[in-house]
């Protein structure tokens, strides 16, 4: 998904190197144990699209909401499965499957370059960023005070404000993403779908488990962050 949340702003923080200043929001969403209902699953998707909404355009690389929630989608059908709840699992992969359709309509307006894919001829989406002090970050009073202005950017979900307030102060950051190949994440959920509708409960998830398997992650410095809307 996207990750808009705030950056590392103590003194303390400052001091480990490779400290996350924005932290991944797609780990979280793997701790859930136990599958979600339909109305949460709704409730929670509503508030996401909120947040992400108000922030993309000041995001250093967009993050496209339908990737980030087909892969929590995909995470709760792989649960319900293992919970053995196939009607559960059944509901989460037609979400994904749209979510998905929908990423693959939009694709050209989010896809990167720079990408080392691990599949040719797909479009490569990000759905989850995050930033991070270069390795070897020396905190300075001054620095800390630079780090607690772009840290005031960030919590209004100005991440490009943020990076010029740093790069102004010589302050090094790494741009990391995740990246998902929207034409083989949708082909592997349309089989999760046929495999479940034949009871293939173990074959469907492998299928799903494939879509978690394909990400991409991929770090930039500042000045090497890829270009979007790349497709021809």
């Amino acid at each position: 998904m996207n990750t808009k949340s705030r950056i590392l702003t103590t003194a303390m923080a400052a001091l480990l190197a490779t400290a996350p200043i924005i932290g991944a929001t797609y780990a979280r969403a793997a701790d859930t144990t136990k599958a979600a209902t339909e109305q949460t699953a709704a409730k929670e998707t509503k508030a996401v699209d909120a947040q992400l909404n108000a922030s993309e355009d000041k995001a250093i690389i967009k993050t496209m909401n339908e990737a980030y929630k087909a892969l929590r989608e995909i995470h709760a059908a792989r649960l319900a499965i293992f919970n053995g709840t196939p009607e559960a699992a059944t509901n989460f992969v037609n979400l994904a499957q749209a979510d998905l359709q929908t990423a693959s309509e939009k694709m050209k307006d989010y896809e990167v370059d720079k990408i080392t894919p691990t599949l040719t001829d797909d479009a490569y989406i990000p759905f989850d960023t995050s930033m991070a002090l270069s390795e070897g970050f020396m905190p300075t009073p001054e620095k800390q005070a630079t780090l607690a202005k772009a840290n005031e950017h960030l919590a209004k979900g100005d991440h490009k404000k943020a990076v010029d307030v740093l790069k102004l102060a010589n302050i090094d950051v790494t741009i990391s993403g995740a990246f998902i190949p929207v034409k083989a994440s949708l082909s592997h959920v349309a089989d999760a779908s046929k495999l479940i509708t034949e009871k293939k409960y173990y074959e469907s998830n492998l299928a799903l488990k494939a879509v978690e398997d394909s990400i991409v992650m991929q770090s930039f410095g500042i000045d090497e962050v890829p270009a979007q809307g790349v497709a021809g």
